[in-house]
């Protein structure tokens, strides 16, 4: 009998120790699965503030990239009402202005044309090129201000000569 009670004393030990084995892997299981959750969510966290890092540099991108395109065409009209207004000052002018004139024209019509590709610039710049494209307006912005300011001190000249 005491081979048996030995017998079963030894399956009831054995038990125990699977038990405890079973409970001590399912402890590991656990942590595992608790550990890999919170690594899941400090992800997407992670990711959700990125994404709206990025949402704010595409908004502040956008408006931006709307403000300089507004005050590239506002420069653009100005110089055709100073286009239109040459060309009247041109059907006026006697033979020597009008070649003056002219050639104010043309200096005026190459300006909106590089605001127009500057403008064209703007509008098709992406995130990466829009620091380069944004620093690129803004000095056509300036150049073509004063080269307009010189042209219409010009043609102020040209007005107050031909009086």
């Amino acid at each position: 009998m005491r081979f048996n009670e030995r017998l079963n004393h030894c399956r009831l030990e054995r038990k125990s120790i699977l038990n405890l084995n079973y409970y001590t892997n399912m402890k590991k299981l656990i942590s595992i699965i608790a550990i890999a959750l919170a690594s899941t969510v400090m992800f997407q966290c992670g990711q959700s503030n990125a994404s709206n890092d990025s949402n704010e540099l595409a908004d502040e991108m956008r408006q931006d990239r709307e403000a300089i395109a507004e005050n590239l065409r506002d420069l653009r009209d100005d110089i055709d009402k100073k286009i239109d207004e040459v060309s009247k000052d041109i059907e006026n002018a006697s033979e020597d202005m009008k070649e003056e004139l002219t050639e104010t024209k043309e200096e005026l019509t190459g300006q909106r044309t590089e605001l127009e590709r500057t403008i064209d610039k703007v509008e098709d710049a992406t995130e990466e090129t829009w620091d380069d494209v944004k620093d690129g307006a803004n000095r056509t912005i300036d150049n073509v201000k004063s080269k307009i300011e010189k042209l219409t001190a010009k043609i102020k000249g040209q007005d107050q000569g031909a009086s």
